[in-house]
């Protein structure tokens, strides 16, 4: 349930950055979901220490190395994928992007020996299949032809930038995981791991805050002069964002990565719907049986 609403919530926070995404800079939205986030998750960890009956967690150098790469890694993640929304349609850029599922499952198996069934590798590769038909009709309904012997994803740039912030956003889950669990062997988790998590939230967006503030002023400095006039969908931005990674942390923290992200590919039917009967992206109806089939992988992965 946790991941559910996690994904519900990202849904409308990508909502927001899309609605956006050829207005302002994708830095400075990317800037916004972590600077209008900061307030609440800061907010959230202060009612915490203070209600608290241990006061604050024990921290190390190791855990802020890991916040930092979970950090740089949703940066960079989220600012590929608001390009991906400029360059194809965004429920084409959210499903592909969502093939993160099978890279966590590969990862996790690799290095954190995170072992999905026999079910979920085969859901891993009828993702796969699912995401080939998808850059396969987003090519074609851009060229007019169909292309044959071609590299299908590379056919089309928004596709490959999806699938860069696919891989990027499991950098960042795994660095977030295992920030989490490092508090955890320092502190323990006698009252549950959801203040450890909030913890991790706050010390990452900090970190996000700084490292894109710091970018901004020294390369896009007039973009922020730009915030005022946006204000109202910014601060939406930086809320639901709140709100849905508070989600993910948690539940990062209560099982695998793959499976966490599988349980939030929610956000692949809502932005499917989204792109249709919101803003009329009427080639996103080509690509349907690709999602169709990326989303039955994703169940998939689910069930096994």
């Amino acid at each position: 349930m946790i991941s559910l609403a996690a994904g519900t919530l990202q849904t409308a926070r990508n909502g927001l950055a899309r609605s956006l995404s050829g207005v302002l800079p994708a830095s400075l939205l990317s800037w916004s979901r972590f600077a209008f986030n900061l307030p609440f998750a800061t907010a959230l960890v202060a009612g915490l220490y203070l209600l608290g009956t241990d006061g604050a967690p024990v921290l190390s150098p190791r855990f802020f190395v890991l916040c930092l790469i979970g950090g740089i890694g949703q940066i960079l993640g989220n600012v590929v994928l608001i390009t991906a929304f400029k360059l194809g349609t965004f429920a084409q850029a959210i499903v592909i992007h969502k093939t993160e599922v099978g890279l966590a499952a590969i990862t996790g198996f690799l290095f954190f020996s995170q072992v999905p069934s026999i079910l979920g590798w085969l859901g891993i590769v009828v993702s796969a299949v699912g995401v080939a038909l998808i850059g396969y009709a987003s090519a074609a309904g851009r060229d007019g032809a169909r292309l044959v012997g071609e590299d299908l994803l590379a056919a089309n740039r928004g596709t490959g930038l999806a699938l860069l912030s696919a891989a990027l956003l499991v950098v960042a889950g795994f660095g977030i995981q295992q920030a989490t669990a490092e508090l955890v062997d320092r502190n323990g988790d006698v009252d549950g791991t959801f203040g450890l998590a909030a913890t991790t939230l706050f010390h990452v967006t900090w970190l996000e805050v700084v490292i894109l503030t710091a970018w901004l002023l020294a390369k896009e400095r007039a973009a922020l002069g730009r915030v005022p006039r946006h204000l109202p969908r910014l601060a939406g931005i930086g809320f639901t964002s709140f709100a849905g990674s508070l989600g993910w942390f948690w539940a990062f923290s209560l099982s695998f990565v793959a499976f966490v992200k599988a349980v939030g590919q929610v956000e692949s039917v809502l932005s499917v719907l989204l792109a249709i009967y919101l803003w009329k992206e009427q080639k996103t109806r080509d690509q349907l049986p690709g999602i169709a089939l990326t989303i039955v992988g994703i169940f998939m992965i689910v069930l096994s």
